[in-house]
């Protein structure tokens, strides 16, 4: 209400320089209040001032960014997408950054906007952080790997599955078992939540045994043919 009767511009100076604190609880509050004068006073008056404040070389004032940006667009929803690229290089820095909690934070940010921007047309920008977010699936770290598995499922409900299946396939059947339970772990919770999805985007089977020859692809009415016809379909 403060913010919305003088303006955000004076209450965003009082709330950047919290960020600047040791005390966690005051730095965690701020990032709410910012996320909340942000959907007050729309996201536009907010962003430039917190994208010039994470230039800033502190981990504590660009986590508090960042979380900023997780509460701003879990608030305003489908509002976001109008900023999805404004913030990609901030996000892109986030995600690729040595510091664990800023990877954490940024992929808290990208789930919410990617559930904020379901069906609005912005893949492009989704597939690129699939792209960035998809090395930390091996984190060992119980926070952290929660954090990106949430995001994974977020993505794959803005990008669909069938773009996710052609990730995970490759890593099933890896000759290290980490491996392999990192993907396999991916494609179960993949499998529980939108199994019907999945189905056209398998790999072909055409047959089982000799190893198959560059040719047209033909119906086996043998026993040892897997493919399913129905889904060979051209729209």
């Amino acid at each position: 209400m403060i913010a919305k009767a003088i303006g955000p511009a004076d209450v965003l100076v009082t709330l950047l320089n919290n960020l600047r604190v040791q005390e966690r609880q005051l730095r965690v509050c701020t990032a709410v209040a910012i996320g909340i004068v942000a959907e007050t006073c729309s996201p536009y008056t907010i962003l430039p001032a917190l994208m010039n404040e994470y230039r800033y070389p502190d981990t504590n004032i660009q986590n508090g960014i960042l979380k900023s940006l997780s509460f701003m667009f879990e608030y305003i929803g489908d509002m976001g997408s109008d900023y999805i690229y404004s913030v990609t290089p901030l996000l892109q820095d986030a995600l690729t950054d040595r510091d664990l909690v800023h990877r954490q934070t940024a992929a808290t940010v990208v789930k919410h906007m990617a559930l904020g921007s379901y069906g609005l047309g912005y893949e492009d920008a989704f597939i690129h952080f699939l792209n960035v977010i998809w090395p930390n699936i091996f984190e060992t770290s119980p926070h952290v790997i929660t954090r990106i598995m949430d995001c994974i499922e977020s993505l794959r409900v803005v990008i669909g599955s069938g773009c996710l299946m052609n990730y995970i396939i490759v890593g099933l059947f890896h000759p290290a078992r980490k491996v392999r339970n990192v993907y396999w772990k991916i494609y179960n919770t993949m499998y529980v939540n939108s199994s019907y999805s999945m189905v056209p985007y398998y790999p072909r089977f055409e047959a089982v045994g000799d190893e198959l020859k560059a040719e047209e692809p033909t119906i086996c009415f043998e026993k040892t043919d897997y493919g399913v016809e129905e889904l060979d379909l051209w729209i």
